[in-house]
């Protein structure tokens, strides 16, 4: 992201890869990315690449680029060394001057902390159509796959096999151009759909409310960290065999312990190869991502946080004292 255009490369920066087909003035016809919480690939296959680069030529050839509220204004050219957060957090990367792409999200919501205009739902950027209740079909992706009960698109009469056509006027071809929709869409809304069922076109509106943008499983997003403190270490969820032999149950939370870098979780008592079976009053079975993830987004800087651990043949009651400030970016 080195010297990119952040105000006209506009995507989900939690993403590893995204792309643009766009003409010479910079106006866009189609993006192309995005994912599921469960799956890092789950709309980047082969034949939905074809089928968007076919569409797009022929956008091309006709001229018909994207006009909508959602596509990027003409503001100036800015970088991401131009986020006064983003030099601190790259002076202390010496062995890489890269910039990441999580990075500019991370130097941006770091630059709303210091303003005092950070709050924990910025981190649900780029919502996934599944948000409202859509899930698209992987490689036709304007074509609902499946549509999820008692969601606002169920309520709106969304079908499976439905084809979207266009979202408050914005043409969709893609997972990604859905998804840009949702990011400039208020919390409180009305979302007119146009869709295409057997031949006729319908109308349907989405009715959002407050909560739709917060995902199950947000523990994939690099910026995450952001939001809150974390456990202090690292682990892995235990094999089944070694389940079996300390006698635990399958599906309830059994992290082993692999690594230690907060003073506060030595301080607690944690040790390395101890395994973590409830934390926070969770017993569900989890990764250590959506571990820390449940401290980001639930937990405050100084909070106390019980945890019960296996050693051995036995168990121990420790306590989490979190830090009372995030350590330097």
């Amino acid at each position: 992201m080195n010297s990119v255009n952040i105000n006209l490369f506009q995507f989900e920066r939690d993403l590893t890869w995204m792309a643009f087909f766009m003409d010479a003035n910079d106006r866009f016809y189609a993006r192309y990315g995005g994912r599921e919480d469960a799956a890092a690939e789950s709309h980047l296959t082969k034949e939905s690449m074809v089928r968007v680069m076919k569409q797009a030529l022929e956008l091309h050839r006709r001229g018909q680029v994207q006009k909508s509220r959602y596509e990027p204004g003409r503001e100036p050219a800015r970088t991401p060394e131009e986020i006064p957060t983003m030099n601190p957090m790259m002076a202390r990367r010496k062995d890489s001057p890269c910039i990441h792409c999580h990075d500019v999200k991370v130097a941006e919501l770091r630059l709303l902390q210091q303003l005092g205009r950070f709050s924990r739902e910025l981190v649900f950027t780029y919502p996934a159509p599944s948000a409202v209740g859509i899930q698209l079909d992987s490689d036709v992706q304007n074509k609902v796959g499946a549509v999820i009960p008692n969601s606002p698109a169920q309520l709106a009469g969304i079908r499976e096999g439905d084809t979207v056509v266009s979202a408050d006027g914005q043409r969709i071809l893609t997972f990604a151009d859905f998804s840009r929709v949702l990011e400039l869409t208020p919390s409180q809304a009305s979302l007119p759909l146009e869709i295409q069922r057997g031949g006729q076109t319908l109308r349907p509106m989405l009715k959002l409310s407050s909560a739709w943008r917060r995902t199950p499983d947000p523990s994939w997003r690099e910026s995450l960290h952001v939001a809150g403190p974390n456990a202090g270490f690292w682990g892995n969820k235990l094999p089944e065999d070694e389940r079996k032999k300390l006698g635990l149950p399958a599906g309830k939370m059994a992290v082993l312990v692999t690594f230690i870098w907060g003073d506060y979780t030595r301080q607690a008592g944690l040790k390395k190869d101890d395994v973590v079976v409830k934390f926070d009053g969770l017993d569900s079975d989890m990764t250590i991502p959506q571990l820390h993830a449940h401290l980001n987004l639930n937990r405050n800087y100084g909070d106390r946080v019980p945890v019960t651990v296996r050693r051995g043949t036995h168990q121990h009651d420790l306590v989490l004292s979190l830090p009372k400030q995030p350590a330097e970016p």
